[in-house]
């Protein structure tokens, strides 16, 4: 296990506040044999020169420095470097469990897996760090087909990069798009997961997940429907290659749907014509889904009674659905 070589890569953009504290995490894991790859994405603030300061500490730890192109362009360039038999993610302003990397690799090595997914905790402004949102005492041992019903359902593992383990091999020459702005995670983790013969999962968190303020507070132009035309891509592929997981992935679909849509609830821009297509867009794929959906028997009655109430009258919706976020701003939905 010694000799598995892990290369950590960490995209890096105008996070002075967190750096120390992510990199830290990550120089002193149990699991020692790492390759540090810090991306400084070119950063405007005193990541640079905090970058440097490290590699000038730690051996294991090389820095690129690059013109911003945003964090899959960032992504990339540690790509393009790595050297290690593994690759993991960290993004710069969270940070990670002293033994994150032992025990994904660990769980790897011992189910003879591809990849290794485990939980996060999610990190308030106020310093609250919270497990509510995880199904917790979990352990999968999965194929990929299988690993396309968790992915999709709430309480388990996501699509962003940072919360798995990947044998170099699955990854191979792909590589994040960089042609979108937002939403770039969805198509790498799913071709990686398509490629995968075993999965494993534990539910243990070790990863720590900042949540910032106002992150449904968009602006129309920084609303993006990317995620639901990336779901939509992906129940494209569960249908011709995993049926059995089609409910689930429409699930997945619905939650990305309904995401956008609360962005654009927030943003007051529920009347703008684009908005008001993509608005009859998601009643069509209700009316055509949401009984197979409910099939899945993991929708809870919270969720039913919004998207139900979603279903009746969307104008009602909105100021429903404005309420609660002030009585609740940290839950989801």
């Amino acid at each position: 296990m010694a000799d598995s070589k892990i290369s950590v890569i960490v995209p890096i953009y105008k996070v002075e506040k967190y750096l120390d504290k992510c990199i830290d995490s990550i120089v002193n894991q149990t699991y020692q044999n790492l390759e540090i790859i810090l991306i400084d994405d070119g950063s405007p603030d005193g990541c640079p020169q905090k970058c440097d300061e490290w590699a000038k500490k730690d051996a294991r730890i090389r820095v690129i420095h690059k013109t911003n192109g945003g964090s899959s362009s960032a992504r990339n360039a540690g790509l393009n470097v790595a050297r290690g038999q593994y690759i993991g993610f960290v993004d710069s302003d969270d940070w990670i469990a002293s033994d994150m990397y032992e025990s994904m690799l660990n769980n790897l090595l011992q189910a003879d897996a591809d990849i290794a997914y485990t939980a996060s905790s999610h990190v308030y402004e106020n310093g609250e760090i919270s497990t509510a949102h995880l199904v917790s005492g979990v352990k999968l041992i999965m194929n990929a087909g299988e690993a396309f019903k968790y992915i999709n359902l709430p309480g388990y593992f996501g699509i962003a990069p940072w919360d798995k383990l990947l044998k170099r091999e699955i990854i191979g020459d792909l590589r994040f798009p960089e042609d979108t702005k937002r939403d770039e995670d969805y198509g790498f983790a799913y071709a990686t997961l398509d490629s995968a013969h075993t999965v494993v999962y534990d539910s243990s968190p070790k990863y720590f997940y900042r949540q910032t303020q106002g992150t449904l507070s968009n602006t129309a132009s920084t609303i993006s429907t990317h995620a639901a035309e990336e779901t939509a891509k992906m129940v494209d592929l569960v249908k011709r290659k995993y049926p059995e997981q089609l409910p689930y992935a429409l699930y997945g679909h619905l939650l990305a749907q309904m995401g956008i849509w609360d962005q654009v609830v927030m943003s007051g821009q529920v009347n703008k014509p684009q908005w008001k297509t993509f608005c009859k867009q998601l009643q069509h794929f209700l009316k055509e889904s949401f009984s197979t959906i409910i099939e899945t028997k993991a929708l809870p009655k919270s969720r039913i009674i919004q998207i139900r109430l979603f279903q009746m009258s969307p104008a009602l919706y909105v100021p429903v659905f404005k309420l609660f976020k002030r009585l609740h701003p940290h839950r989801v939905g």
